[in-house]
C-alpha cells in the first residue's frame, strides 16, 4: 500500500505552520535528501512532544520537480496560473516547496518547523511563513463557518489522493495555496443579512440559503460546481491567520485532480455572462498563489 504524507487526510489541527520556500541553486542533492527524511522527522518530533496528532507534508512545485525528483512528473503539475477580471486578481507568486504542519499544539508545530529549517540551512530560503489557528471552533474571521462541505472520513482520501489514473504517483496529492487578506473593517460594517447573501449561508446556524433567495453571486453559488451530476470536491486545510493589522485566511486545497480547484477559482474571479462573480472578492483578496505536488511517503523516501 502506498502511504500518503500524514498532513493530507488528517483532520485539520487547531494550529498550523505554512511555509513556502525557494530552492537555492546547487543545493538540490542536499535538499532532496532532507525531504526524504521529513516523514521520519515528523514522527520523531511527535514522539518527543507525546503528540500523535502532529502531522506534516512537503510538496514540490512544477519548476523544482525535475531538479529534485527527476524528469517524470505527475500529470497536471504545472505552475500556478494567475487570473484576472476587472479589478479582481489572483496572483501567482514564486515558491518551489510548500511545507504544511498542523496539530492541536503550536509548540509542537513550531519545533518541527524549526528542525526542518535547521536541516535545510542555506539550501532553501523562506518566501513566506504563516502561522494559522482555528477560530471559534472552525469559523473564518468573517464569522462564518469555514469548510462546511469538506469531505469527511473515508471520503477524504478519495478526494485528495491520486489513484490508478496516474499510477506512478499514487498516494500523492496536488496542492494549491493562496493567502487571502480580509478587509474586516469593511466587512464588519455590513448588516448580517447582507453578509449572509454574500456567503450564501446563515451566519449563526450555518444553513445554506434557499435557492430562491441565494444570489447567483454568493460565494457558495460560485464554488459549488457540478459535472455530470456530481459535485466536484477538494480537501481543504484552510485556517485563519493574522496580526492586529493584517489578517485573513490561508487557503490550502488538496486534490487528486488540480483542475477542480482551478475551476472553482475561475468561477470566483471571472464574471459569467450575466456579470456574476464571487461577491466575497469585494471584501477579501488573494495576495499569493502557488501549486505543488505532495508525493507519497514511499516516493519521497526514495532519495
Amino acid at each position: 500500500m502506498t502511504l500518503p504524507q500524514s498532513a493530507i487526510c488528517a483532520e485539520t489541527g487547531d494550529f498550523a505552520v505554512f511555509l513556502t520556500l525557494t530552492l537555492v541553486p546547487g543545493a538540490e542533492r542536499t535538499v532532496r535528501a532532507i525531504l526524504a527524511g521529513f516523514p521520519d522527522m515528523v514522527e520523531a518530533v511527535a514522539a518527543e512532544f507525546a503528540e500523535p496528532r502532529l502531522v506534516g507534508s512537503v510538496a514540490i512545485g512544477a519548476e523544482a520537480w525535475p531538479r529534485l525528483m527527476g524528469p517524470k512528473r505527475p500529470a497536471g503539475l504545472v505552475p500556478f496560473a494567475p487570473l484576472a477580471d476587472g479589478d479582481r486578481f489572483a496572483p501567482a507568486t514564486p515558491a518551489d516547496l510548500f511545507v504544511h504542519i498542523h496539530s492541536p499544539r503550536h509548540d509542537a508545530n513550531f519545533a518541527l518547523a524549526r528542525r526542518l529549517m535547521a536541516r535545510l540551512g542555506s539550501g532553501a530560503t523562506v518566501a513566506e511563513e504563516i502561522h494559522g489557528f482555528k477560530h471559534k471552533g472552525g469559523r473564518d474571521l468573517t464569522g462564518f463557518v469555514d469548510g462546511t462541505e469538506n469531505p469527511k472520513g473515508e471520503d477524504r482520501p478519495e478526494v485528495a489522493l491520486v489513484g490508478d489514473e496516474d499510477a506512478d504517483f499514487r498516494g500523492g496529492s496536488h496542492v494549491s495555496i493562496q493567502r487571502w487578506v480580509h478587509g474586516l473593517t469593511q466587512w464588519e460594517g455590513l448588516p448580517v443579512p447582507q453578509q449572509e447573501g454574500i456567503i450564501g449561508r446563515t451566519k449563526e446556524t450555518d444553513e445554506e440559503l434557499d435557492d430562491s433567495v441565494k444570489p447567483p453571486s454568493a460565494h457558495i453559488a460560485r464554488v459549488v460546481i457540478e459535472e455530470d451530476g456530481e459535485e466536484l470536491e477538494i480537501l481543504r486545510h484552510s485556517l485563519p491567520y493574522g496580526t492586529t493589522s493584517d489578517s485573513g485566511l490561508y487557503f490550502v486545497a488538496y486534490g487528486r485532480d488540480p483542475a477542480t480547484f482551478r475551476k472553482m477559482l475561475d468561477a470566483m474571479v471571472v464574471a459569467d455572462a450575466d456579470g456574476n462573480y464571487d461577491r466575497l472578492m469585494d471584501f477579501s483578496r488573494p495576495v499569493t498563489g502557488a501549486a505543488f505536488f505532495a508525493p507519497s511517503k514511499d516516493l519521497l523516501r526514495q532519495a
